[in-house]
């Protein structure tokens, strides 16, 4: 076995990698929360002509997304109208380095243009790009979580890009049901915020966005699906695991010590693996187009998954069954014998690397829960990096849990796992109904009805 010093050192130095990576990753997220990368998009305005958003670059571009059309929206028509009126008279300026485009988000297909009732109610010229968008709005798509705010369409809203393609800030300027949010945006002020950015004095992203999935709610959602059956394989192995370590003549204090030190090492193994699952998520996410059919697929499946896990339908078993049957009997028992080999060098290793393992071994089996976090990262604009460490987050509070019963003595550890079995049997049932309605509510944006 090796010495304490060294295994002391060697997970000191895991843990510090790890923190230190996520601080890393945190400050990189925190750097593009001030100015995140504008998602690219091609489209063919009202005058034929077709552009992309590169084409603009070194512009600041001036990204208006309203919802102008037949019949208009009386309450907020004023806004509406007052801020296309400003844009037109930034355009007449023909200021250099300013770029305007309108998405206009279209419900009606029978309406008439946007552009067309600009021009007609409104008395202005329509010059710049004027974009018509349809579901699945292919364009102002990727920037939904900038022109909604609580869960609503603020209409218009006003989206500065800067000359690198990166969000610089954004305006709400209306919201039904809200009112006026941050108020009509004149052309002075348009062509003020145009400069500020230019000259550098533009101070970091400006503006509220919707985004839903954080940190700590990945956190909170990690330890709250940690209490359920089919997480409770975890507690059984881990129990046995420490059993298995335990020595003869030990103090309770050095039992409690050791098994504070395995918790540890087992929770930083599992949170690992979920960081590397987070890295694939979001990888596999930058090539998906989330669109309407998206969301009904992904509904549809979260309201199944959302089923089997009130009552459950065997999808867990059948998962298992063909996962074993495309491996050896004696896959286990090897993976098995490795830990014991690693946990004769270092208990806190093998336990590290037991982390690892029950994390890709326990995911067929809680498909139920770890399905609805992997659709809520597709659906965000995440980064690699920044994908790992929401997952990180989630194995982090998933396998936190294990630490106390790790640390306890043998009767506490009973009693601990006796009222985690009693709690899980109402947790996962109640959870499983979050899931179906957060099916419903995904299926729903299929047919235009965006209630989250």
């Amino acid at each position: 076995m090796m010495p304490g010093n060294k295994i002391i050192g060697l997970m000191l130095a895991i843990t510090l990698s790890f923190i230190s990576l996520s601080a890393i990753t945190m400050m990189t997220v925190s750097a593009q929360d001030e100015f995140p990368i504008a998602e690219g998009f091609t489209a063919t305005d009202h005058l034929n002509r077709t552009f992309s958003l590169d084409d603009l670059s070194g512009d600041i571009i001036i990204l208006h997304i309203t919802q102008l059309e037949n019949p208009l929206c009386i309450e907020c028509e004023e806004q509406i109208g007052n801020q296309i009126k400003e844009l037109a008279g930034l355009a007449g300026r023909n200021e250099q380095n300013i770029s305007i485009v309108t998405l206009n988000i279209r419900k009606n297909q029978y309406s008439d243009p946007g552009w067309e009732i600009a021009e007609s109610r409104y008395g202005i010229n329509i010059t710049w790009h004027w974009v018509e968008e349809f579901e699945p709005y292919s364009a102002s798509g990727h920037y939904q979580k900038y022109w909604e705010i609580d869960g609503s369409f603020s209409n218009p809203s006003i989206i500065l890009i800067d000359q690198k393609l990166r969000v610089a800030g954004v305006y709400h300027v209306y919201c039904i049901g809200i009112g006026e949010l941050d108020g009509i945006q004149t052309a002075d002020s348009l062509s003020q915020d145009a400069h500020d950015i230019i000259s550098g004095e533009w101070d970091g992203f400006r503006g509220q966005t919707s985004d839903s999935v954080t940190l700590a709610g990945m956190f909170i959602l990690g330890l709250v699906t940690s209490i359920s059956p089919c997480s409770i394989a975890l507690l059984i192995v881990m129990v046995s695991y420490i059993g298995s370590l335990e020595e003869e003549g030990q103090t309770p204090g050095q039992t409690r010590k050791k098994g504070l030190m395995i918790g540890i090492a087992f929770t930083l193994g599992m949170t690992l693996m979920f960081f590397l699952i987070g890295l694939l998520v979001s990888y596999v996410g930058l090539f998906i187009e989330i669109s309407a059919a998206f969301y009904l697929i992904a509904g549809i499946i979260l309201v199944v998954l959302g089923i089997n896990a009130i009552k459950p339908l065997g999808l867990g078993e059948l998962v298992s069954r063909l996962r074993n049957s495309e491996s050896p009997e004696g896959e286990l028992e090897s993976k098995d014998r490795f830990i014991d080999r690693i946990s004769r060098r270092s208990e806190f290793l093998g336990s590290f690397m037991l982390g690892m393992f029950f994390t890709i071994g326990w995911a067929p089996c809680a498909i139920s829960l770890v399905f609805p976090v992997i659709v809520m990262m597709l659906t965000q604009d995440f980064t690699l990096l920044t994908g790992g460490i929401m997952m990180a987050a989630f194995g982090l509070g998933h396998g936190l849990i294990i630490v106390p019963i790790c640390t306890a003595t043998g009767d506490v550890k009973g009693r601990l796992g006796n009222k985690l079995v009693k709690a899980g049997k109402w947790i996962q049932p109640g959870f499983g109904i979050v899931i179906v309605v957060l099916g419903l509510v995904f299926a729903l944006r299929f047919f235009g009805f965006d209630l989250w």
